[in-house]
């Protein structure tokens, strides 16, 4: 009988089953690793095209701010050419690094174009007369109070962006144009923001290699994955294509399947053992992020008093958290039902902005409203709660303005008293529109190492009059004037022609948002809205204080 071969008789049958199993686990396990870092480029890919586009959509919406700027210094100064360039120059200044200029126009008279009235920068000059295809831009201008781009102007590629009244003065438009430079990627460090991204904007809404605004990259149009991004640029929307330059989840990450079949080959077993392992802490450390993100939201919610309805106020608040991905912090607001009818109205700001001053801020809070509950005066409340703040030594310190607003006379006016400790005097927006400091009652902040005697003030409001208080993260800017910024906010409230509550926190706050925030902003108004001669429901108070 003949020998069978070496190799055949050292190969067993549960060897050949062991090795088919072990290359039939490694080939699934490739394809898992394969498809789950696919699934992982895919999704990254997606979250880092939408940050580009809400990052170039902000920068967008802030155009037309900068133009109403500009406007109003026209409008302030009865159309000052002077007053303009000033403006417009400090705008120049602001950005470093970019060819724009700045121009106000007129149309000219025999509908023979625009004229320039002033302008600041090198592409246009006072008294130059514009006839070319920006006339069409600048004529839809003056239909919409939205801003309106140009298409590319010129070989040397040009962008601008016209708004109209009621921005601008009437019959005249405010201009900016910016130099867009050849289509080029830029010269940029592998650490700058978005450097793993190809990124091409284009002025349209399909690609168009004619009509790209800015590109990172000179192989157009993208191809392999790429995202779509749409912008909006007034009436007009932009294109914004994003492909990965290199592997959002890192070049080992993106040959893990080739890592795996090679390893798999060796030892499948190992390299299953290895996955399980980067899986779960992996797992761990997503679940402990979601867990932290979840603790964080449920604070935030809890420390937030959600608005009762009180009859005869209309009443609104406003938070802020400052700096991406900061949702906790010291300030507060609040508004309750006292004993006697009266309602409670307080902000204040505990310093930091950190889970241990939201900690802070719910205990103070929380003891504000016992020591307020039974009517006691608001010097006395703010006096046990210093008392409080210094011998259990909740935080360092606390600024805190507390009212009480007693209940209707028969004009429908209210008498409010009020201790302030520390913090920014609230503003009274009278029913004629004109807007009044709530000085008095002042003291030193609570928590300070020195002993203080709390006053109170006092003054009546009338029907339709509304009470804003506010934290200093609304009108405090490093390097700006804290007065000139009290003096905006007074006459952005007298401006407001709607005084509800909601319509004036949204108009005082438009423009505003946490990425630009240096500090928490706390809000709230509250306007006495109970009809002049109107009684208030006292059945309807009564049946609130005993919920």
């Amino acid at each position: 009988m003949a020998r069978l071969p070496a190799w055949r008789r050292a190969l067993r049958p549960a060897s050949a089953i062991a090795l088919l199993l072990m290359l039939a686990v490694t080939g699934a396990a490739t394809w898992l690793v394969h498809a789950a870092v696919d699934d992982q480029e895919h999704r990254l890919l997606k979250e880092r095209a939408a940050e580009i586009g809400l990052v170039l959509n902000q920068a967008i919406a802030a155009i037309p701010a900068g133009l109403a700027e500009q406007g109003a210094a026209l409008r302030y100064s009865s159309g000052s050419t002077v007053a303009y360039r000033q403006v417009a120059e400090h705008a120049v200044q602001a950005t470093p690094g970019t060819k724009v200029t700045f121009a106000w126009l007129r149309k000219a008279p025999g509908d023979r174009g625009y004229l320039v009235v002033a302008a600041v920068g090198d592409a246009l000059h006072t008294g130059q007369l514009i006839t070319d295809e920006r006339t069409a831009t600048f004529d839809r201008a003056m239909t919409t109070d939205q801003i309106v781009p140009t298409s590319i102007i010129g070989s040397d590629r040009r962008l601008g962006f016209a708004l109209g009244a009621p921005a601008a003065p009437k019959d005249t438009v405010l201009y900016r144009e910016s130099a867009l430079g050849p289509v080029a990627p830029p010269r940029q460090a592998s650490t700058a923001p978005f450097a793993e991204l190809e990124l091409v904007i284009y002025a349209s809404t399909k690609p168009d290699p004619k009509l790209v605004l800015a590109a990172t990259t000179p192989n157009l149009p993208l191809r392999g994955e790429v995202r779509s991004v749409t912008l909006q640029a007034g009436p007009v929307r932009w294109l914004t294509q994003v492909r990965p330059r290199t592997p959002l989840v890192g070049d080992l990450a993106a040959h893990a399947g080739w890592v795996s079949l090679g390893v798999g080959l060796l030892g499948a077993l190992l390299v299953a053992a290895v996955v399980e392992s980067a899986a779960r802490r992996r797992d761990a450390a997503l679940a402990l992020y979601d867990a932290e993100h979840q603790v964080a939201e449920t604070l935030q919610r809890s420390l937030l008093p959600r608005l009762p309805a009180l009859p005869g106020l209309d009443v609104a608040a406003r938070y802020l958290a400052s700096g991406a991905g900061q949702q906790v912090g010291g300030d507060w607001f609040d508004v309750f039902p006292v004993a006697g009818n009266r309602v409670g109205i307080v902000v204040g700001d505990v310093i930091g902005h950190d889970l241990e001053a939201a900690s802070a801020m719910a205990q103070i809070r929380a003891s504000l409203r016992a020591y307020a509950i039974d009517g006691a005066e608001p010097v006395e409340v703010i006096t046990r709660l210093d008392r409080l703040v210094d011998a259990l030594g909740l935080t360092q310190l606390v600024t805190v303005v507390y009212g009480v607003l007693e209940p209707a006379k028969s004009d429908g006016s209210r008498r409010l008293r009020y201790t302030n400790a520390g913090h920014l005097a609230p503003l009274l927006r009278h029913r004629d529109g004109s807007v009044e400091t709530l000085d008095g009652g002042e003291s030193v902040v609570l928590g300070a190492p020195i002993a203080a005697n709390h006053s109170q003030g006092e003054t009546v409001i009338e029907d339709g009059a509304v009470v804003v208080m506010f934290t200093d993260g609304l009108v405090e800017v490093p390097g700006g004037s804290l007065d000139d910024r009290l003096r905006r906010l007074s006459e952005t409230i007298a401006s407001q022609p709607d005084p509800a509550a909601e319509a004036l926190c949204d108009r005082v706050l438009a423009g505003m948002s946490p990425e630009t925030l240096r500090d928490d902003i706390a809000l709230l108004a509250v306007r006495i809205a109970n009809g002049t001669g109107v009684p208030v429901d006292r059945a309807a108070e009564t049946d609130m204080m005993g919920r």
